[in-house]
């Protein structure tokens, strides 16, 4: 995974000195492998004809591809046998959707009128759906024989290999309007269904819209601890799928807003509960995210983007799938705040754009260092060294606001009982001043003390929102110059809203504007150059850039080692791991969740023992000093 990102606390930033930004990439310090975070998944909801060929024909291949096709079999006939011609004739689209990624998930949901227990049509609280669709059905037997006829013809059928069957969708948000008892049925006898066709097929859920949700309940917003997010739908869903004797293969949600914050607290959770039941950590997903909606199609959402991504990379989820591949809805306004990353006359949003330069990074990951709080990665393949960069300004209340709540593990209610913000009049202003510095609090209680370490972040991000940030460039131990290319997204340029907006000014309808972009969305590249290793350049607040440079012997600069260079094993452990390469280990650093060293050694063998039983769950970090290479470790 990338490991090259600097992110500061508050606790950090302390001293800083805002002006120019220095980056250091340092090709010697290879990290690991780029993770296939950065190779986005989505959920593939494409609305017209041009956006399903966009996707088919891009050549760009997915980490994970959800798509709601079963809802569409299932609620668009009505009985099994018509069910299933309706999947015949789109499985040629889903063996090519198959092909072009690692996985491909499906959902079982949105009970279909001929099975539902309910008649009852009139609309639900979740959008296009109706009360009927949220109920149980009306025969348990019935609803299992159509899901393993369903599973069978996808798997053995249609042969696809890399199937994931995902339960349910959202059902702390209206989409299960039956009691939690009967969702829980639902999900046993489904899963059940699912591994009647065969017992390997990956099953999970319950993709809830945020992953602290239950049926009915939601937490206060903000830090999330253990005693609490066991009353989530996922906390009751473990306990339950572990007395069935039905373990979870995935575990799925959903994030929608700008608290990346939020991603360290459910992998902690998880990573704690399963290691309470002794059992492995099964793979995660957020099989649904995005920005909120008041966010989409702003300039902040394509910032977002690359920041949440990089956040995402140095953690253990398995796959993300951003929601969604083209716009829900049609409107006189081609960018109206909807999910796409296609408008819906299939235009690339610059979010999309930003998401390719993402996908860009390649080989392994390199060591990055920022002199300020900025959302950077790079990476090596062969001798191509690249850049990516994200000037992400969100407002500076709201991050500082998030860096309160997380870095000091508390909720609103906290800070409503302080006193300084008020939940019933949704008023701020208070901690607004704190962090303004126009009023002052001691350091005398938990929640004082993180409102005051957030004050930096806040003066850090007030000072990035009107105007350009100057950074400095530095690839360390190269002192000669280079030509590369550069791929900027801000405000105007590789940004088709802007240009549809142009259009639009100059006398296009919204049909013509559409027809003259679509036909051709390329980026486009401009050429840069290093001298003497450094390069300076600027940015707008919340552009994106990719730089990447092709400098002769870089490769053997950076002793870049295999993949496989290092075989560490069992992992998730609970005692110890064993290391074996095929050469002299040498060096180990071993850093716990933190990035704290825990413990530093050395060996001449091919062969070694770390004990991990003192240690407690988490995630920790073994970093090969003389391999070049850092592997991941789950203490459960």
């Amino acid at each position: 995974m990338i490991k090259g990102i600097t992110f500061f606390s508050g606790l950090l930033v302390t001293g800083l000195i805002f002006g120019q930004t220095t980056i250091t990439v340092f090709p010697d310090v290879i990290q690991s492998p780029v993770s296939n975070a950065f190779q986005p998944g989505v959920f593939y909801v494409p609305k017209t004809a041009e956006a399903q060929a966009d996707f088919l024909s891009n050549g760009i291949r997915q980490n994970a591809i959800r798509l709601n096709i079963i809802e569409g079999a299932m609620n668009n006939t009505g009985n099994l046998n018509d069910c299933l011609l309706y999947l015949d004739n789109v499985s040629a689209t889903l063996q090519s959707l198959s092909a072009k990624t690692d996985k491909l998930l499906f959902i079982f949901e949105k009970m279909p009128t001929w099975l539902s227990s309910s008649s009852d049509g009139s609309p639900a609280a979740t959008p296009g759906w109706f009360v009927l669709n949220t109920k149980p059905p009306a025969s348990w037997t019935n609803w299992t024989n159509a899901i393993t006829a369903i599973t069978q013809r996808i798997v053995n059928n249609y042969g696809i290999d890399n199937a994931y069957f995902e339960i349910w969708n959202e059902p702390d948000l209206g989409s299960w309007t039956g009691t939690k008892e009967a969702y829980f049925e639902l999900y046993r006898r489904t899963y059940d269904a699912i591994k009647i066709v065969d017992a390997q097929l990956p099953v999970g859920g319950p993709a809830t819209n945020f992953w602290g949700n239950n049926i009915g309940f939601e937490p206060p917003f903000g830090y999330i601890p253990n005693q609490v997010a066991d009353a989530s739908l996922i906390g009751e869903l473990i306990d339950s799928t572990v007395n069935w004797n039905r373990p979870m293969d995935f575990i799925s949600w959903h994030n929608f807003n700008l608290t990346y914050q939020n991603h360290s607290n459910a992998i902690e959770y998880l990573t704690q509960k399963y290691a309470s039941l002794s059992m492995s950590l099964p793979e995660l997903m957020i099989s649904e995210w995005n920005t909120p909606s008041v966010v989409r199609d702003t300039p902040l959402q394509k910032a977002y983007f690359v920041k949440n991504q990089l956040e995402l990379s140095t953690t253990i989820v398995a796959n993300t799938m951003v929601a969604a591949w083209q716009d829900f809805s049609q409107s006189v306004n081609e960018f109206h705040n909807d999910y796409g990353l296609l408008s819906y006359g299939s235009i690339h949003k610059p979010a999309y754009n930003a998401l390719l330069l993402s996908n860009e990074l390649r080989g392994n990951s390199l060591g990055v260092n920022s002199s300020a709080p900025t959302a950077v990665a790079s990476s090596l393949s062969g001798d191509t060294l690249t850049v990516l960069i994200s000037n992400y300004v969100p407002p500076a209340f709201v991050e500082a606001f998030y860096h309160t709540l997380f870095e000091g593990q508390l909720t609103v209610n906290q800070l409503d009982s302080a006193n300084v913000i008020s939940i019933a009049t949704g008023d701020v202003s208070t901690l607004d001043s704190i962090y303004r510095e126009l009023l002052t609090i001691p350091n005398s209680s938990s929640v004082n003390m993180a409102i005051n370490a957030s004050i930096p972040i806040y003066a850090h991000y007030d000072s990035l929102q009107l105007s350009e940030r100057s950074f400095s460039l530095a690839i360390n131990g190269i002192s000669t110059s280079h030509i590369g290319e550069m791929i900027r997204i801000d405000s105007t340029q590789n940004n088709l809203q802007f240009v549809y907006d142009s259009l639009l000014n100059a006398g296009s309808t919204q049909a013509s504007a559409i027809s003259s972009i679509i036909s051709d969305q390329d980026l486009v590249t401009e050429s840069c150059s290093i001298v003497n290793g450094t390069m300076s350049f600027s940015m707008e607040p919340n552009g994106v850039l990719l730089l990447r440079f092709v400098i002769p012997g870089l490769a053997s600069v950076s002793e870049e080692r295999p993949k496989h260079a290092v075989l560490v094993y069992p992992n998730p452990t609970a005692t110890s791991v064993y290391m074996r390469a095929k050469e002299p280990i040498g060096r180990i650093r071993l850093l716990n969740p933190e990035g704290k060293l825990l413990n530093e050694l050395s060996t001449a063998e091919s062969e070694l023992e770390l004990d991990f039983s003192n240690y407690a769950p988490g995630v920790y970090s073994i970093h090969f000093v003389d391999l070049h290479g850092v592997q991941k470790v789950i203490k459960r």
